[in-house]
This record gives structure tokens, C-alpha cells and sequence, in this order.
């Protein structure tokens, strides 16, 4: 019998894990060490293969995650991600387990030297099991995997179920890695072979996916999200995805590099059943629909979620609702459903760049027009935004800031543009040389793209100026009175940073209009200690003229 060990690589460098920079989520442990907050998505991608594999042939499969483990250190005391690495495999459950497989998945740049290291420990400690990796980031950028690292026998381009089954169901594995347009081998790449998708067109053929293979605990809701409407839930959320592939051409998303162009479909009945099913065995209160494009079949969206509905599911969407198909009715289906919050993928203010920059088929007074029917059915409103693409310009970024000051959505992600590998930007940063540093470092907080229009400090530094002036200078439920849900999404931020003066100071503007004097009182006495002899703070709190520095912070500055 095969026994896979699947390994997903940390989302994050070792230096934002342990000296996590001023304006990103953080985490602390009991001792106070403070780290750099950790994604934890269920990993889709290896409990898919898994549940397939074991459907055709007899297979074992283990996964570990390092998202979660991350998460779940006491200490962390590591020189590097390398030491913990070598550490972490050689326990002996992982060496009983003795892998005659070893598969790397990851999807994002931050992981890519995790997915390097990872790859030469494997090969150290199991040198007889065949070394493979997967994924979106290594579908994109396998040719720089290879120059990197000896350690991989092959690296599966897209799509790696039927790939798999057909390699464990060889003879002989390395003539059918050498055989497959799939597997991307070192001796292809000289040969200048265009690597081929092989994916499954009819995605039923994939069975319910092997969740009893994850540390379940170790699953947050999800980690975007900022606004619960009780702590009881947030434990309570699974993902799945009901399609796979989009037809848009953004520029910066890399997607189809894995799951091609065109839409493929699970059947209504199956995404129902799969819900029930994660009900019914994981306590699942809330479904996370995990799709790159939910809405390319308007008809089977409004159907699965109205059906999902009925059964009692709720639901969340942290990207997969395209922005012109959010029609009053549909939104009105997805309260009754459930939803309490959406993101929304605005991603600019300004026209000219969603049409001539992005390519994304969105027009402003959508976004205006969803956000205004959102806050009337009761969905609380985060937008994603991103800024620095080559081609924007600073008067871009100017008339973004303007239009997300008109419209009243409860809270904006200011991201800054990110190459991802196998995106048209990445294509488009890399011929002009647009690189400031190397592209891997990139995670949507870390400027690194500079061009004739703009520098890469200045993205850095306008991208939390937008931050603050949006979400709290300028917030729209102060604006409109709704303290109450202005102070939930103040309360959130400081979950994530308790040090956030400027968010404890509009903390106890809040209270004051509530009426709660105390609290009030202490958050504004936090927000001056927090505030006052940081140079961080101080910067920025001078440039909105906050009330919060003493007058010999002040002077010393």
C-alpha cells in the first residue's frame, strides 16, 4: 500500500512570523512572546486528492499543515523555519509513517522558501520516497522550483487528481513522469514542452473530500473575517468549493494557472449533500464557499443558496461573489440565508483603472448601489482594495480615495498590489523591471513593485494612510450614527492588535455616545499610552491632527 504524506508550507516568512511588522495582525502567546498572525484555510486541494485516490486504489494519507502547527506553538525559539522543519520530521510519528510519497502543496509567494526547505529536509530524511510538489504557486513558477532545489522528482502542472491516480496505478512511476505532459520533470524543461492540465470535467467523479484526514480543531472559521455576530460561531465554519475556474482576465490573479478558464461544476445535489455532511459530523453552523467564481451560473447559485438556506446552513463567501451579479434580489436571498457579511472585491475607486489597468468588468455605481442595498438588508459591507499596479498613477490612487469616502460600506482591507507568479502583472513587473524586491516577499501588506508612476515606499505608506483614513477617520457608521457597529468592527481590530491607539481612541468616542462613560475613559487613556513615544503612531496620528500626543512627545518629535 501507498502512504502519502501531504505537507502544506506556513503562508508566512520566518521574519513576519517572529518580528511581525507594525501594520499586520498579531498574536501573542501566554508568555508574551508576540507572533505574526498565521492563515488557517482548510487546504482543499490534498483532502480532494486524498478522497480520490482511496476511491480507485488502497492508499494511507497523512497531512500536516504548518499553518496550524504555527498556531499552535507555546514557544518558538527556532533560529529559522529550517530548524523547526527538520525538528518537526523527524518525530516518530512522521518517521513510522514512512511516506512512499511526499506531496508539497502551496498556493501563495510567502510560502516559497518554506516550499524549498521543506523539500530538501524530505529528501534528507525519506530519500526512497518520491518527492512531488503541487499547487498554484509551483504550477506557475516550476522552473524556478527546479533551479532551486534537487529535491523534487516531479511537479504536477494544475490539477493533480487524475495526474496522481494515473502515476500510483503505473508500473513503473518514473517512465510515467517522464511520459505525462502533467508532470514537470528536470529533464523536460530543456526541451521546451508545453505542459498540459488534465482535469476532471465533471467534478462529481470526486468523492465527499477526505476531511477526517485534517486536525479539525485546528480550523478557524476564517481568518479574514472581522465581524461575528457571536464568538460561538466563529468555531463552527467549513469550507468547500461548489466550481472550479473563472472566465475574467484580471491582471493580477493567478488562478487559472491551476484551474484553467472555464467553469467546471459540482451538481447542486452534491454541494447540498456535502454541506449536510459537514453538519451533520463537524457541528458545521456556517459554510465558507470557497470558489473563484460562484456566480458563473446565476440560475445554480440562486438555487444552491436558497437550498442551503432552507436546510438551515449559513453561509459565507470570502471572495467568490462577483460585485455586478449582487442584484437586490440575490442579496436579499443571501440574508435570508444567513450572511451577516460580505467582501466585496471593489478593488479600485477609480474607473479608469478597473477598466484599462484591472480588466475587470465593474462599474463604480454598482459598488455604490450594493453597498447602500447591503446596509438596508443588515450585511455588514468589507471591501477589498488593492493599490500600486503598474499603470495606476498617483492621481489613480487619489480618486480612489475620493469614491470609498462616498460610499457606506462598513470597512475597507487596503491591500497593496501583489504579483502573484503566473499573473499578467507578474508578467508585466517582470519585463519592465518593476521589481524593487524580490517577488516572493510579496503578501499584500509589503509593497515591492516600483514604476515611473510611483515608488514602492510610497504604496507602503499611502496603503495604511488609506487604512486610517477610511476605516476610522472617515468611518461611515460614525458618520451615519451606528455606533453600535462602527465600535464591534473598533473591538475587532484591537482583538488583532491591542496596541492600535488610534482604534482605542475612536474605541471611546463610541462608548461616549453610547452612553458608557467608563469605558470611554479607558480606552481613551490607552489610546494616549499606546500613542504617545512610538514614532509609528506618532507619524500618523499627526498627519489626521488626532488629539493624542503630550505636548513633550510632541515637542521632541
Amino acid at each position: 500500500m501507498e502512504r502519502i504524506l501531504f505537507i502544506m508550507p506556513p503562508n508566512i516568512t520566518y521574519g513576519e512570523f517572529v518580528a511581525p511588522p507594525q501594520n499586520v495582525k498579531q498574536t501573542a502567546n501566554s508568555s508574551g512572546q508576540v507572533f505574526g498572525s498565521v492563515i488557517t484555510d482548510i487546504p482543499l486541494g490534498p483532502i480532494s486528492l486524498s478522497a480520490y485516490l482511496k476511491q480507485h486504489i488502497a492508499v494511507e494519507t497523512l497531512l500536516i499543515d504548518f499553518n496550524v502547527e504555527l498556531n499552535r506553538v507555546e514557544r518558538f525559539d527556532y533560529p529559522c523555519f529550517r530548524d523547526y522543519y527538520e525538528n518537526f520530521l523527524a518525530t516518530p510519528e512522521i518517521r513510522d509513517f514512512a511516506p512512499t510519497i511526499i506531496g508539497i502543496s502551496t498556493l501563495f509567494a510567502p510560502s516559497y522558501r518554506s516550499f524549498i526547505e521543506l523539500a530538501d529536509i524530505a529528501h534528507e530524511l525519506f530519500p526512497e520516497a518520491l518527492l512531488l510538489g503541487g499547487g498554484n504557486l509551483p504550477t506557475a513558477v516550476y522552473r524556478e522550483i527546479m533551479r532551486d532545489t534537487d529535491a523534487f522528482d516531479a511537479i504536477c502542472y494544475g490539477e493533480g487528481e487524475r495526474p496522481m491516480l494515473a502515476l500510483l496505478q503505473s508500473v513503473d512511476k518514473k517512465a510515467c513522469l517522464e511520459a505525462s505532459p502533467t508532470w514537470v520533470t528536470r529533464s523536460k524543461l530543456g526541451q521546451n514542452l508545453d505542459f498540459k492540465h488534465d482535469f476532471i470535467e465533471e467534478l462529481d467523479e470526486i468523492p465527499y473530500l477526505d476531511y477526517e484526514m485534517l486536525d479539525i480543531a485546528g480550523y478557524d472559521i476564517n481568518p479574514t473575517m472581522y465581524y461575528y455576530t457571536s464568538e460561538k460561531e466563529r468555531n463552527k465554519g467549513m469550507a468547500i468549493m461548489t466550481s472550479r475556474g473563472c472566465p475574467f482576465k484580471c491582471i493580477f490573479c493567478a488562478s487559472h494557472k491551476a484551474h484553467g478558464r472555464d467553469m467546471r461544476y459540482y451538481s447542486i445535489e452534491r454541494v447540498i449533500n456535502d454541506a449536510q455532511r459537514l453538519k451533520d459530523r463537524y457541528g458545521a453552523q456556517t459554510i465558507i464557499i470557497l470558489d473563484d467564481h460562484f456566480m458563473g451560473d446565476r440560475p445554480r447559485a440562486y438555487q444552491i443558496v436558497d437550498r442551503l438556506s432552507q436546510a438551515g446552513h449559513k453561509l459565507f463567501f470570502p471572495n467568490a461573489l462577483a460585485l455586478y451579479a449582487l442584484d437586490r434580489p440575490f442579496l436579499k436571498l443571501l440574508a435570508r440565508a444567513g450572511v451577516k457579511q460580505l467582501i466585496l472585491a471593489v478593488e479600485s475607486g477609480s474607473e479608469r483603472v478597473l477598466k484599462r489597468i484591472m480588466k475587470k468588468p465593474l462599474k463604480l455605481d454598482i459598488v455604490r448601489r450594493v453597498a447602500n442595498d447591503c446596509r438596508e438588508l443588515g450585511i455588514y459591507t468589507d471591501c477589498n482594495i488593492l493599490i500600486g499596479l503598474p499603470g495606476e498613477t498617483k492621481d489613480d490612487i487619489a480618486d480612489t480615495r475620493e469614491f470609498l469616502k462616498s460610499i457606506n460600506a462598513d470597512w475597507f482591507r487596503i491591500n497593496v498590489a501583489t504579483p502573484l507568479a503566473g499573473s499578467e502583472m507578474y508578467e508585466i513587473c517582470d519585463i519592465k523591471n518593476y521589481f524593487k524586491d524580490i517577488p516572493i516577499l510579496g503578501n499584500y501588506k509589503k509593497a515591492i513593485v516600483e514604476t515611473e508612476d510611483f515608488s514602492a515606499a510610497y504604496i507602503q505608506e499611502m496603503s495604511y494612510l488609506m487604512n486610517i483614513e477610511l476605516n476610522f477617520v472617515h468611518n461611515a457608521n460614525m458618520k451615519l450614527g451606528h455606533f453600535d457597529i462602527a465600535l464591534d468592527s473598533f473591538r475587532n481590530v484591537l482583538k488583532a492588535k491591542h496596541d492600535h491607539p488610534i482604534a482605542h481612541y475612536y474605541t471611546s468616542i463610541c462608548h461616549k455616545e453610547l452612553g458608557n462613560t467608563t469605558e470611554a475613559a479607558r480606552s481613551m487613556q490607552l489610546a494616549h499610552e499606546f500613542a504617545n513615544g512610538n514614532s509609528f503612531w506618532q507619524e500618523i496620528i499627526e498627519r489626521f491632527s488626532l488629539p493624542l500626543l503630550d505636548t513633550a512627545t510632541t515637542r521632541a518629535s
